[in-house]
């Protein structure tokens, strides 16, 4: 019988989460910010064609992540490192993910070249190659080192909150660059001191979480090795799996419309200082975290999937509201509606934070049960993979749609507000996946398992 993971060693090894929040703000929403800066803005036309070089490039990323985690996945699952299976990757990969996360911004021209487009393609492809290193391992140990479907639950929990503060520190970045802009500095100089910052923090957090377990201490291994193609294949033979999974890339298509974006949304949808999106995140953290209870209380009662199903409804009309949001800014004021999309939105977040994690859990745990053959490192690829190439689609036009051209630089407000129209429609199909999740016949044969092996 191997050890129970305490609430200590929880804490510590989910730091990785409170890394992956602060890279994936640097990366998904304050990269475009400055290369796709807004006509008001200071900052320099950094790549020719700006909007559709800068959506190329992150495609050609993308791909290049969704084509190579199922290789990292083979390698990670039929490991035999005397560390273990994930905890060696996790390692290797914490310090470089941070350093070529920070190197993305340090063009080296600082007007259009064609030399910016290129060191930045550089950078992104080495940065999701450490990126992938180190959440493909990671997430794969998230799905073994709890076996129970309830308390795996909060073991989401807490990969959730640690994400969600993440999140809410990264946010701070505008604050750090108008500060710096106050002191002399430029808008590029200081936007770049900003990501040096966050990148010593994120990568301090993610070597601490790779040291924070001893793998072999909680996990057991099965003996045999999978290959590549035979392992990919098998994982997609689940209905339920690619049920959840469909949901949950349209989900996210929506999400990342939605965080691309966002501080387009407080600047030229509710006209505020971008200094603005640290309150109206800030109090949908506040909602969020306050709700996690709740969530892991509603989840023990009716279980995961009517909490999705609820979650996407709230999504569709809160996307619908930031729509017609010029509507809502002339009955109560611009501020005020930012504070109730945050206010809003913070119950759904927790929502779609916690309960996918676990659910993608018990199906890894659920195919090891039945073919004793653990392939957990797979599963979180397979899901990465299609992830990542409906984000390789998103990240092309989501640069397209805010300036409604190839070739002009700055985002427009219709385009801007049409992306939340888009974002809803992606919403309202997770949706109708979900209604097909057959939660209770996973957890239920887990929860057997579990009973019979004690």
């Amino acid at each position: 019988m191997k050890k129970q993971l305490t609430g200590r060693s929880m804490f510590l090894f989910c730091l990785g989460d409170f890394s992956r929040a602060i890279f994936n703000g640097l990366t998904a929403t304050y990269l475009m910010y400055i290369f796709i800066p807004q006509s008001t803005s200071s900052l320099p036309l950094l790549l020719p064609y700006g909007a559709l070089t800068f959506a190329a490039i992150r495609g050609v990323g993308v791909i290049f992540d969704a084509l190579i985690d199922p290789f990292i996945a083979s390698k990670s699952d039929n490991c035999k490192h005397r560390l273990g299976a994930r905890v060696p990757f996790l390692r290797y990969a914490s310090l470089p993910m941070a350093l070529f996360a920070v190197l993305m911004v340090f063009m080296p021209v600082n007007s259009q070249s064609w030399i910016n487009a290129v060191w930045l393609l550089a950078m992104l492809l080495l940065y999701n190659f450490f990126s992938s290193l180190f959440l493909v391992p990671y997430y794969a140990l998230i799905a073994e080192l709890v076996t129970d479907t309830k308390r795996r639950v909060f073991f989401s929990t807490i990969n959730t909150l640690l994400f969600v503060l993440g999140s809410a520190v990264i946010y701070v970045t505008p604050i750090i660059k108008n500060a710096l802009l106050s002191a002399g500095m430029s808008e590029i100089a200081a936007w770049r001191c900003a990501f040096l910052v966050f990148g010593i923090i994120g990568g301090a957090c993610a070597f601490i979480s790779s040291f924070s377990i001893k793998e072999d201490e909680y996990v057991e291994r099965s003996a045999g090795y999978v290959p590549l193609i035979e392992s990919l294949k098998a994982t997609f033979r689940y209905k339920n799996f690619v049920i959840l999974l469909v949901g949950y890339m349209l989900m996210w298509i929506a999400f990342s419309f939605f965080n691309s974006t966002l501080m387009y949304y407080v600047t030229m949808l509710l006209g505020l200082s971008d200094s603005y999106a640290v309150i109206i995140m800030a109090i949908a953290m506040i909602v969020g975290v306050l709700s996690y209870p709740l969530v892991n209380i509603l989840a023990k009662k009716v279980g995961k999937k009517p909490l999705l199903i609820g979650a996407c409804i709230a999504y569709v009309i809160i996307y619908l509201g930031i729509y017609f949001s010029a509507a809502v800014i002339n009955a109560i004021g611009a501020l005020a509606t930012g504070i109730l999309i945050g206010a809003l939105i913070g119950f759904p977040i927790s929502i779609t934070n916690i309960i996918p994690v676990a659910a993608f859990s018990d199906l890894a745990q659920y195919d090891t049960i039945k073919t004793g053959e653990n392939r957990a490192a797979m599963f979180v690829a397979s899901r990465n993979l299609l992830h990542q190439l409906s984000q390789a689609i998103v990240l092309f036009i989501v640069p397209l749609t805010i300036t409604g051209s190839v070739v002009e630089g700055s985002a427009n407000y219709e385009g801007v507000r049409t992306t939340a129209l888009i974002a809803a429609g992606f919403i309202a199909a997770a949706l109708v996946f979900y209604v097909f999740y057959e939660d209770k016949k996973i957890t239920g044969v887990i929860d057997e398992y579990n009973a019979t092996h004690k």
